[in-house]
């Protein structure tokens, strides 16, 4: 990991920097970008509800890795669920920390906030993400249904 990089949360003036990495990752996902989507989706970040999160993977002033969280309600417990949405690190900086140092960051604040626990979805082809997760948390049984609209 580089000792230089910091998570930390977004702030607005990392909005060029942002969008550069969303970008990348929703090409990495083949999906082009929705301009009114990212930008709703950047300020929703910034809201004080703190319904939807971001961290960043800051090393020397540069976002260089992004992870995306969405607070809700749960209906088996008081405390909140969280929903890891979207991790990315930039191309340039993969293999060095990044994205791990980012999830630990979304980890610890769960600890500390009391969160009922973290939980995501990764492509069943994404062998490297999947490495990383197997590191952290558990694997479950559960089968991902989806309606598109």
């Amino acid at each position: 990991m580089a000792s230089n990089m910091k998570v930390r949360p977004l702030r607005a003036a990392d909005e060029p920097q942002w969008q550069a990495l969303f970008r990348g990752y929703l090409q990495f996902y083949n999906t082009k970008p929705d301009e009114t989507v990212m930008e709703s989706t950047f300020h929703g970040m910034l809201s004080a509800d703190q319904t939807l999160r971001c961290w960043v993977a800051d090393i020397n002033g540069k976002a260089v890795g992004m992870a995306h969280v969405i607070l809700h309600p749960s209906t088996w417990s008081q405390m909140p669920d969280a929903y890891l949405n979207d991790l990315f690190t930039a191309p340039d900086y993969r293999k060095h920390g990044v994205g791990r140092a980012l999830l630990q960051e979304v980890i610890n604040t769960g600890h500390e906030e009391g969160w009922r626990k973290l939980y995501w979805n990764t492509a069943a082809d994404n062998e490297s993400a999947k490495r990383l997760y197997r590191k952290v948390a558990k694997e479950t049984s559960w089968v991902k249904f989806e309606v598109g609209y």
